[in-house]
């Protein structure tokens, strides 16, 4: 188990605070700015994926703070791309907008997340749901809260009690997995589809015993994987990885984590 991080290398509890009032006044904008209708329209990115103003204008608002509070720290934003501030430095991990398809149709899944990590494990994990006003906090060592209460995942102990949350199914028919997906559901009690954050948070609260991922980047997961340990799950990639580099995600309640793993590994015949 990683050591608990050391809350002053982002300025105490009361640099944390600081963050997370950042996080909130950025969301709480994008969620005036939803209300707004899109006056500047929606883009299309390289990939496909949409992107608003909003996405843009959260993710500025963040690395301004930061590069004012912590100018020797690494950066990676979805929008502004990386910082590499040296392997010794702490490195803030933003996605301004997890959801935006969500976002740009009107929903109120969507959130701002925000991870810090140092020498490559997720130290801290901040994911705000203005729409919802769901704030989700934690740091290694320190517990993970919601809007201030403590979080627990889940007792559900076999697949086949459990309820399992998934992202979009065009990500598991892009990179070939929708066999292992259905392997999964045929596994479990019931699997509902719950994309981003949203289907980290369905777990973090216990309504939901694991969230399958596929396709995503470190700053789709880098909060989840930090909130997971603290509330008492478990995060790792699809392969099994203790990382948040392996394009994949699986968070659980721990308990079910190795019975999920197997199911998904069998699930295409291997």
């Amino acid at each position: 188990m990683a050591e608990p991080f050391d809350l002053d290398l982002v300025g105490g509890a009361s640099g944390l605070q600081a963050l997370v009032d950042v996080i909130a006044s950025a969301g709480r904008w994008a969620c005036e700015y939803q209300a707004s209708g899109f006056p500047d329209g929606v883009e299309t990115k390289g990939d496909d994926s949409p992107v608003t103003i909003a996405d843009r204008e959260v993710e500025r608002r963040l690395r301004t703070f930061i590069d004012a509070q912590y100018p020797e720290a690494s950066f990676l934003g979805e929008e502004s791309g990386e910082r590499d501030a040296g392997p010794d430095a702490i490195r803030f991990i933003v996605d301004p907008i997890d959801g935006t398809r969500a976002f740009v149709r009107g929903l109120d899944t969507w959130s701002v997340l925000v991870g810090v990590e140092w020498r490559g494990v997720p130290g801290v994990g901040v994911a705000y749901m203005p729409a919802v006003e769901e704030l989700f906090v934690a740091y290694r060592g320190g517990g993970a809260t919601l809007n201030g209460e403590p979080l627990r995942v889940s007792p559900t102990a076999k697949l086949s009690d459990a309820l399992i949350t998934h992202g979009g199914l065009e990500a598991f028919l892009s990179d070939g997995s929708e066999g292992r997906l259905i392997a999964v559901a045929r596994a479990a009690y019931t699997t509902r589809g719950f994309a981003d954050f949203d289907g980290y948070r369905r777990v973090l609260t216990g309504r939901a015993d694991a969230m399958v991922d596929p396709g995503v980047q470190p700053y789709d997961i880098c909060p989840a994987a930090i909130l997971l340990a603290e509330a008492g799950g478990r995060f790792t990639s699809l392969d099994g990885a203790d990382s948040i580099y392996g394009g994949s995600g699986l968070g659980t309640n721990g308990l079910i984590h190795d019975e999920v793993l197997a199911v998904w590994r069998g699930g295409d015949g291997d």
